[in-house]
């Protein structure tokens, strides 16, 4: 029996062509309601698909937690350990600790500030201590909105133009409710 493998010149197949669809077009109740139809499958589907996800992700989740929990115990008791190490060695100037499993690092914080009464301390600043307050200017869109518009243009109440504000026409939207 000879093990030869007969090969076929690719000149020997045929292409086949097939005809260009019409694209499908909703002009009337029937087609519509029958999109509607397939929208509601489709949607159904999808549903499914999330269901089956949101459990499986809780089926995964409750695993992990099972088997990390002891784990994350022994983590946290190797660095309760480690953590009075590094503070007793940076009062050596001993910022960083190298190891061949890793590294130790102790990095200095900033001091934080509680401010107990926002008021009084804006109050008292404003006076004797301007630079440490910051005033914020941004649009107020909804006075903007109250002016006149005339094509895409926005008109003060003085009738000036106002400059670079350009009125972008409302949008309709479309929304899909599927029948129960």
């Amino acid at each position: 029996m000879d093990n030869a493998v007969a090969v076929i010149p690719v000149d020997d197949f045929e292409i086949i062509e097939e005809p260009a669809r019409q694209p499908f077009v909703v002009d009337d109740d029937s087609k519509a309601d029958w999109a509607m139809r397939k929208l509601a499958s489709v949607r159904r589907k999808q549903s499914d698909n999330k269901i089956i996800f949101d459990r499986e992700l809780q089926r995964v989740t409750e695993w992990l937690e099972k088997v990390n929990t002891d784990l994350e115990r022994d983590a946290e008791w190797f660095e309760a350990n480690l953590r009075p190490y590094a503070l007793t060695e940076r009062l050596k100037d001993r910022k960083s600790i190298v190891l061949p499993h890793g590294t130790i690092k102790t990095i200095s914080g900033r001091a934080k500030f509680d401010i107990e009464d926002e008021s009084k301390f804006l109050e008292w600043a404003e006076t004797n201590a301007p630079e440490l307050v910051r005033i914020k200017k941004e649009i107020d869109k909804k006075a903007l909105n109250a002016l006149n518009q005339s094509e895409d243009k926005v008109i003060s109440t003085q009738g000036e133009i106002v400059p670079s504000v350009k009125v972008l026409p409302a949008e309709v939207s479309v929304s899909f409710v599927i029948a129960e």
